[in-house]
């Protein structure tokens, strides 16, 4: 009997050193790719967003730098010409607007008047931009345009306008998505240039 029980014994440690069958093994390896994609998932959702969040930023500093420079056109004024209010709108609304309507390719550089948005700086997709004696050759910022849209504000018992409401739109894409920073202000007349 003692013969009988180690070959009884020895069959059963045969029986549990088998290991696994394929079916177990193949189950294991969806399990284990199932939460290695969902991983990847999120790791690009996570990248898509955080290039999101950078071109966003960019794109508010590159708002916040054109309405600054409308003001600074108003405010210092400039050797060119840039000195009265009449200048603070688009081309397309006034012929001393110096300011160029619709959708633009933002420049690294703001051409020599030094105020974005004006026609030095905003020339299309070209190399560069000849305004006058003046080449702006600044490379382009990929991916941005920009859009100023400038519109007079009357108030009752007036003729000329002395508020205009500026509005800055800058737009860029993340991946397929387009996507858009705007903000809006009032610009006034301000009383030494009468």
């Amino acid at each position: 009997m003692h013969k009988l029980g180690a070959v009884i014994i020895g069959k059963m440690k045969e029986i549990n050193q088998k290991g696994f069958s394929y079916i177990e093994v193949m189950c294991a390896i969806v399990i284990l790719m199932v939460g290695i994609l969902a991983q990847l998932s999120a790791i690009s959702f996570s990248m898509l967003r955080q290039q999101e969040a950078e071109q966003q930023s960019q794109a508010k500093q590159l708002v916040s730098s054109t309405l600054e420079s409308i003001f600074a056109a108003r405010d210092l004024g400039n050797e060119d010409g840039i000195n009265n209010f009449a200048a603070i709108n688009t081309k397309d609304v006034s012929s001393s607007g110096i300011f160029v309507d619709g959708w633009n390719p933002v420049r690294t550089d703001a051409g020599k008047d030094g105020i974005l948005g004006t026609a030095d700086d905003t020339c299309g997709n070209n190399p560069s931009c000849t305004v006058g004696n003046y080449t702006n050759s600044s490379p382009l910022l990929n991916g941005f345009e920009r859009r100023i849209v400038i519109t007079d504000i009357k108030e009752a018992g007036e003729t000329v306008a002395k508020k205009r409401r500026i509005e800055v739109t800058v737009r860029f894409f993340v991946g397929q998505l387009r996507r858009e920073q705007t903000t809006a202000t009032i610009i006034a007349d301000l009383p030494f240039y009468k």
